[in-house]
């Protein structure tokens, strides 16, 4: 298990209300500056940790969130799994303007993303973005007020425009931006920009690799793709992660990983898939996961046998009903980022109903001493399930091994 860190600063507006925050890349050993990423990794982890290890519902569900993105990603396909009504685009300085970007943040703006320009210093040859983007920030550190006032002139008469002053770092310089007519005011003299840290599932690079190679294939099925990823707990995990931090599910509880991927279409599942390979993650618990792949078949089993219109909800249910082992985080704090419906999260914590029934099953089985808290399905006799679990444990452990062994050369 690592530790993952995300830093923001706070946005303000006129009236000197949070409006928004830039989002920063943190590590354990600060900023950017020496930490041997790359602009792309680097945002990719910044994306990462404030939709899935995170969570930007931390910030505020009301507040827009400024992301750093260099020309690389501005042109793929990545960002578009992003939320349009919480994002802000920021392009950044060194960016060259060629035709290929401009069409980029056009197809970004007709999508309905809001695009800003950073540390912004006036050339013709920035016109084009200018006329699509929404905001302007303007470095002023150093600057006096004849300075600040030529910058703010040479943008101002571009219509449409809210210009926010950046590195704003005393209150002399605040007054003179508030007077000039910023919009938006964002340094040091209003607030420092701060961190917070949350968990970052482990994971194995070559697994999750062959995984996504095996989702690029065209003809997979929606219910393929529910099996690929349904292989992997910590991707599940991070895919609903996701779904709710991102508010791609516009507030709809789900049931099903099937329900997910529907839900956001497989162009998006592979682009939410490959942001996560670029988030470089590290080496898991085996036995955990093989715990989660056999208690999701035996459950899944269950379903398809006897609880047919269940079975979907029972594999989901099986399948997170370790994330405690895996996250190494208390198995509510766990559940609660996500976007599952209630009677599932409360088949997993406590057991009740029918899906907290069968996974109690599972449970007893591996020795589990469970009391009275969770009544045996109704219907089902010990020697049946207990076939049941031996045929899931079978399964789990063959589709270890599958996912272990090394990939094919070519």
């Amino acid at each position: 298990m690592t530790n993952a860190f995300l830093g923001f600063q706070p946005i303000f507006d006129r009236e000197r209300q949070v409006v928004a925050y830039e989002l920063l890349f943190r590590d354990e050993g600060g900023g950017f500056e020496g930490s041997g990423l790359n602009g792309d990794s680097a945002t990719s982890q910044v994306i990462l940790n404030a939709f899935t290890d995170i969570g930007v519902e931390r910030l505020g569900r009301d507040k827009r969130l400024y992301i750093n993105l260099t020309d690389g990603l501005l042109a793929s396909e990545v960002i578009q799994t992003l939320p349009p009504d919480r994002v802000v685009l920021e392009i950044l300085e060194n960016v060259r303007v060629t035709p290929e970007l401009v069409g980029a943040v056009r197809r970004l703006v007709d999508a309905g993303f809001t695009v800003a320009l950073d540390d912004f210093v006036f050339h013709s040859s920035w016109e084009p973005l200018l006329e699509l983007c929404h905001i302007v920030k303007i470095d002023v550190l150093g600057d006096g007020e004849e300075a600040i006032q030529a910058k703010y002139d040479q943008v101002s008469r571009y219509s449409g425009l809210k210009l926010l002053a950046e590195k704003v770092e005393n209150r002399i310089q605040f007054v003179q931006c508030l007077n000039m007519g910023f919009d938006l005011f964002q340094g040091y003299y209003l607030a420092r920009p701060k961190v917070v840290s949350g968990k970052r599932p482990p994971s194995d690079r070559l697994r999750l690799m062959k995984l996504l190679a095996e989702l690029q294939d065209e003809d997979l099925s929606l219910q393929e793709v529910e099996h690929l990823i349904g292989q992997d707990a910590v991707l599940s995990y991070r895919l609903l992660r996701f779904l709710g931090g991102a508010s791609v599910s516009q507030g709809r509880t789900i049931h099903n990983l099937m329900q997910a991927i529907s839900l956001v279409g497989l162009r998006t599942i592979r682009q939410w898939a490959a942001l996560v390979a670029l988030g470089s993650m590290n080496a898991q618990s085996p036995y955990s996961l093989t715990r989660s792949l056999l208690y999701a078949r035996f459950c899944q089993i269950v379903g398809e046998r006897h609880l047919t219109r269940e079975k979907d909800a029972l594999f989901t249910v099986g399948l997170f009903s370790n994330l405690d082992e895996i996250l190494e985080i208390p198995l509510q704090e766990a559940l609660a980022g996500l976007p599952l419906d209630a009677s599932l999260k409360d088949a997993i914590l406590t057991y009740r109903g029918l899906l907290g029934q069968v996974l109690a099953s599972a449970a007893r089985f591996e020795g589990l001493a469970l009391g009275d808290r969770a009544e045996r399905p109704p219907g089902l006799n010990e020697e049946v399930l207990s076939g049941y679990f031996l045929e899931a444990f079978a399964w789990a452990q063959e589709v270890q091994a599958q996912l272990s062994a090394p990939a094919p050369q070519r």
